[in-house]
């Protein structure tokens, strides 16, 4: 009998309450698809909302995968659980795995669609990253604009207004309202809105269920010179060294 494809999730942040909100919605979206491994940084910021968090939040992503992978996880792909993408493509480099991250996912699944997108998050400075990820991709002429809704009251309907609102000004034909903390409000406000939302979550989430359903073997990466570190954990030196780089590329994960 084939084995059920494996989805390792890593929230970036060190709140164990979000961790748990989206394994919830992992597990709703591929229900007895896949086998689910949620795991949280261990050090960080419980909020990701400055450049500096960031940062170190990409520094525990890898930390996150390195542990799990050294205690016996054996993913087809990785979910990176923030729509802000810290670390993607560093984890990618380390564990030649596919990473898939849910504002790189939204994004090009917006992209992918007639007309353009209205972006939108909670915090100025996701905006200005977002803004800064649609370029590196290559669909800035896809994004109307990028905007925040810090400034908004938190609920479902205030939200709906808002983004409405702002997507006519804009001319966009859909909202992209991402942020792990927007979770369980989302379908309420995907319902209250009068234009279209997608859901970087599940898009995210489906987009790695269709790539571990078809798993690839790991990805080669050739170590670098000689080198020596300092200070990281155990993990993640292993993970970084040549020969865990090579024994990760050949890895089984049958």
């Amino acid at each position: 009998m084939r084995r059920l494809p494996r989805l390792l999730v890593i929230n970036p942040n060190t709140s164990t309450g979000v961790s748990q909100v989206i394994d919830a919605l992992v597990r709703e979206e591929v229900a007895d698809a896949a086998q689910v491994q949620t795991v949280t940084a261990d050090f960080g910021f419980s909020y990701i909302s400055t450049r500096a968090a960031v940062t170190i939040a990409a520094h525990a992503v890898l930390d996150a995968a390195a542990k799990a992978l050294a205690e016996g996880a054996k993913p087809d792909v990785i979910v990176l659980a923030c729509f802000g993408d810290p670390g993607r493509e560093a984890l990618a480099e380390m564990t030649g795995l596919p990473v898939i991250g849910f504002a790189e996912a939204g994004l090009l699944a917006a992209a992918a669609l007639p007309g353009t997108s209205l972006v939108s998050t909670n915090g100025t400075v996701w905006c200005e990253m977002l803004r800064e990820l649609a370029l590196k991709l290559g669909i800035g002429d896809r994004i109307a604009g990028i905007r925040s809704i810090e400034a908004v009251a938190d609920d479902a309907q205030s939200i709906a207004s808002f983004l409405a609102k702002e997507a006519k000004a804009l001319g966009a034909e859909r909202v992209v309202l991402g942020g792990a903390g927007l979770i369980p409000i989302l379908p309420a406000v995907i319902a209250a809105a009068g234009v279209p939302i997608l859901d970087p979550h599940r898009i995210g989430i489906g987009k790695a269920l269709r790539l571990a359903a078809n798993p690839q073997p790991a990805t080669t990466v050739a170590p670098a010179a000689t080198t020596e570190t300092l200070g990281l954990s155990p993990f993640l030196a292993q993970a970084l060294s040549a020969s865990s780089n090579t024994t990760a590329a050949g890895a089984d994960r049958s």
